[in-house]
């Protein structure tokens, strides 16, 4: 009965809410299941492991994966109030690493998942049920829709924890903008002109001749790895996007041959795609490079609306960003092709992307991240098909962009895939002959809006703004450096105890850090990203003593200050080199 008091005591002090709630509610009758072992559970690079239900022999099973990584989480979801009052007594739930999230019925489950991405923002994710749960309708739903919050969450983080990788990009490009047409300026230039957005799944193959015969009646727009999949098929898109920051991006554009093309770029894009192009360029607005991005269109006095938001915080492809970009041309109507998103003949990518792009179902299932993860989806025909969790997200996004613009329509004419809600489907050739309009010189009419949209000379005027934030990068570092002095200060001072936490100069100190350049070009959303990385590598236990609290937050200051200094150098790095050329 002690061990009963002292148990339900620190349940309280973890979840006191819940705590009142339970106070309320009637011992269950004992439990003996858990998730079933004959799953054959793999948990290689999993962090975070979700179980629906709580079950104690579910943390026996688990106890020795936990203890493997300080970082990784064990999150019980569960909703019911008597499954949960059932191990107030027992000593799993002290454990730090463990997590129970009740799913009270005044949420929905969206808002309950939506709560807990935000707090543990890791994409590698498993999701299991106990015996009695799995057939629950809701544990299917709730399992994509931890994998799709998991994957934005993580996205979001990592554009925070990285962004310092994605600067040398931002900078070459910011540079470009002298010299670039206002992408962002085209719009309501084109109405009611169709467009046609092409994707690079295998489908696209099947509309190759179609689209040669097209060129004078719709505009052809194509993102990515689909200038290289069009153009080595004799295709070139009158007008080209790309965004992507990964090296791959370099390597598939540069095997493209459509060279004179327009390219639409966001400042992420990799620097080096330029190489590949002798075209015009075009800056759009696209919120897509950050607070450095938005900082410099600031000072350089660049102002409109970005595009692409509407599009919702899931869409996360060059795809979506070519359909808002012809939406807000004005074109009409809006044609989809080649927009799998799906594994069509297990294939991942068109010809002329790739050497191979034949994929392995069994390698496939291996990868945990949950953008990802492989699903099982009826494409446009009503048969089964693989596609991928971030896919999903995608399609889904596209359709409701699609609602909120019911002056727009937007057919999809891939012959393949698993389409969009309410999104009708019908082949090219048909809408060819029932909605395209006349013949046109769509070409001439790109060319002449950008002659009319050139972004004035910046030259000077960027350069001498990278001078001023590498400056400031340099007394970021200064402050940095004294703050970790003072921590360390701190921590070896004799009377740890007494002392009062944050010191006067470290109040002063944080207040100069966030009030130079740099760190609002920056950094204004590292700090609380490395909260939440820190957090799960740093936790006291419990009846952890006073001084052993204040000892485990100097040694997250630390860290925190420490990797401020790593990213704050590496910056400085991308400065000083761009600060010459």
């Amino acid at each position: 009965m002690q061990t009963e008091s002292v148990g339900s005591s620190r349940f309280f002090e973890r979840y006191p809410e819940l705590f009142f709630l339970l106070s309320y509610t009637p011992l269950p009758p004992p439990e003996t299941e858990s998730f079933p072992l004959n799953q054959k559970l793999n948990l290689d690079g999993v962090d975070i492991l979700y179980v629906y239900g709580i079950a104690i022999r579910s943390y026996e099973i688990l106890e020795s994966w936990l203890k493997e990584k300080r970082e990784r989480r064990l999150i019980f979801l569960e909703d019911e109030l008597q499954a949960i009052h059932g191990i107030i007594a027992e000593p799993f739930f002290l454990n730090p690493q463990v997590v129970i999230h009740y799913l009270s019925q005044d949420k929905t489950i969206d808002t309950h998942i939506e709560e807990i991405v935000a707090i543990f923002p890791s994409e590698r994710i498993e999701v299991v049920a106990i015996d009695s749960y799995r057939k629950k309708r809701r544990f299917q739903k709730m399992r994509l829709t931890l994998l799709r919050g998991c994957a934005v969450a993580h996205a979001q983080l990592t554009e925070s924890l990285y962004s310092h990788k994605m600067l040398s990009n931002l900078l070459c490009n910011i540079k470009r903008w002298h010299g670039s047409f206002f992408a962002t300026g085209l719009k309501g230039k084109f109405k009611n002109i169709p467009a046609i957005i092409c994707g690079a799944g295998p489908s696209l193959e099947k509309s190759i001749i179609d689209l040669k015969a097209l060129e004078d009646r719709a505009l052809i727009i194509a993102g990515g790895s689909t200038i290289a999949a069009l153009s080595n098929q004799g295709i070139h898109p009158h007008i080209g996007v790309a965004l992507d920051p990964n090296p791959e991006e370099f390597e598939r554009l540069k095997i493209a041959s459509s060279f004179e093309m327009p390219l639409i770029y966001a400042t992420r894009l990799q620097h080096d795609v330029f190489n590949t192009i002798n075209g015009h360029r075009g800056y759009l607005i696209s919120g897509t490079g950050g607070p450095c991005e938005q900082h410099f269109e600031k000072q350089m006095e660049i102002k409109g609306d970005p595009i692409g938001p509407e599009l919702g915080i899931e869409a996360m492809s060059v795809t979506t960003l070519s359909i808002a970009l012809a939406v807000e041309m004005g074109c009409n109507p809006i044609l989809f092709n080649g927009i799998d998103l799906a594994y069509t003949g297990m294939r991942r990518y068109s010809e002329g992307v790739i050497p191979s792009s034949n994929v392995i179902f069994s390698e496939m299932c291996k990868i945990k991240k949950a953008p990802e993860r492989t699903l099982k989806r009826k494409d446009i025909h009503g048969h089964y098909v693989h596609t991928l969790v971030k896919w999903v997200m995608e399609s889904e996004c596209i359709a409701s962009y699609a609602k909120q613009h019911p002056n727009h329509r937007f057919i999809n004419v891939s012959s393949e895939g698993i389409g969009f809600p309410n999104i009708p489907n019908a082949p090219l050739i048909e809408v060819i002959q029932n909605e395209l309009t006349l013949p046109q010189d769509l070409r001439a009419q790109v060319h002449a809006q950008i002659q009319m949209l050139q972004m004035p000379p910046l030259k000077e005027k960027i350069e001498e703004e990278m001078g001023a934030i590498f400056a400031s990068l340099q007394r970021l570092k200064k402050i940095a450096e004294q703050m970790i002095e003072e921590l360390e200060r701190v921590q070896t001072h004799p009377h740890l105890a007494e002392l009062t936490l944050p010191t006067g100069k470290m109040t002063i100190l944080e207040i100069d850090f966030v009030e130079e350049k740099a760190f609002e070009c920056l950094f204004p959303t590292l700090g609380p990203a490395l909260d939440k990385l820190l957090s799960r590598a740093f936790f006291v236990q419990p009846d952890s003593t006073e001084q052993q609290n204040r000892c485990c937050h100097i040694e997250v200051k630390l860290a925190k200050w420490r990797r401020w200094i790593e990213m704050i150098d590496s910056e400085i790095a991308v400065f000083r080199k761009e600060c010459k050329t």
